[in-house]
């Protein structure tokens, strides 16, 4: 979608843009209109951009890594800034076009619309979540073959597991919970970011709640892949700290299906079918009693 400036050339006008931010209507029709538009995607450009999702995804886990256990920077220091770091991969994946499970769960707002069946979302969902899925691990594969990954003295080895162990140590109806709060923040944040017109305006409205999510210590599921597949290749690794539980496929397995769960109802229920009801539905009603009239 582009914004078209109101001009006159022929008059001698000088050309306007409207720079407004889109009111909350018409950024609903754009999220309707793009989780349709997504969904019906053929299978090959589903998967090639759900990979490139989760390499951008990962790229800001691990600048979120590399904060953290970073000698020379204080642990109050990277709290605040490191989530800031992390939301940047977030940032590259919307605004390249990149496919990523949790913002997809929007696409919802399509199914209450009755443009979409649950099999055609869920069938893109799965999609999207194991191209995700495979991009992270490229990602921890050349990085564990780079050699870096064992900078620091381990350090950062043991940041990964030493957070990875965190957002394990819940119970499924906490991981759940925690889930649906972690992409009722990113979905908060896209649905912010398709209000802008302009770059700038989108990096500025996804930043802060990206950020808030890892800050906070919810979790989404495409988030976490990066630090537990590298917390479980390099398992052999020793780590100088206590770990509130351990970390197994099963363990992240069990989390990525849990954090998933609660993605779907805090993206696809809390944000994109309340918002249709509220808008779409709303606005669609309105035109037919108008009509009617």
């Amino acid at each position: 979608m582009t914004d078209q400036p109101n001009q006159n050339l022929n008059e001698g006008h000088i050309p306007s843009y409207d720079l407004d931010a889109y009111e909350p209507n018409r950024i609903a029709e754009k999220v309707l209109r793009v989780g349709i538009k997504k969904t019906n995607y053929p299978a090959y450009k589903t998967i090639t951009l759900g990979f490139m999702g989760g390499v951008f995804i990962s790229f800001g886990a691990l600048y979120e890594l590399y904060i953290y256990s970073h000698p020379d920077i204080g642990a109050g220091t990277a709290a605040v800034v490191a989530p800031f770091f992390y939301a940047v991969g977030y940032i590259m994946a919307f605004i390249s076009g990149a496919e990523v499970f949790t913002t997809n769960n929007l696409s919802a707002m399509g199914w209450a619309s009755g443009k979409l069946t649950l099999l055609e979302i869920s069938k893109n969902w799965s999609v999207v979540l194991i191209a995700n899925i495979t991009g992270a691990m490229f990602v921890v594969s050349m990085f564990y073959f780079s050699g870096l990954v064992f900078q620091f003295d381990n350090a950062f080895v043991d940041t990964a597991k030493s957070l990875s162990a965190q957002k394990l140590s819940f119970n499924p109806l906490e991981t759940t919970v925690i889930g649906i709060f972690g992409n009722m923040f990113i979905c908060a944040g896209l649905w912010l970011a398709m209000a802008g017109r302009t770059v700038t305006d989108k990096f500025i409205a996804l930043l802060v709640p990206v950020a808030a999510v890892p800050a906070l210590n919810f979790q989404h599921s495409t988030g976490s892949m990066f630090q537990f597949f590298l917390a479980l290749v390099t398992e052999t690794e020793a780590v100088d700290l206590e770990l509130p539980s351990e970390i197994t496929f099963l363990s992240v397995t069990s989390n990525l299906f849990f954090v998933s769960l609660g993605n779907v109802i805090g993206g696809g229920l809390f944000i994109a079918i309340i918002y249709y009801f509220v808008f779409i539905r709303e606005t669609r009603l309105d035109e037919r009693s108008e009509n009617n009239d």
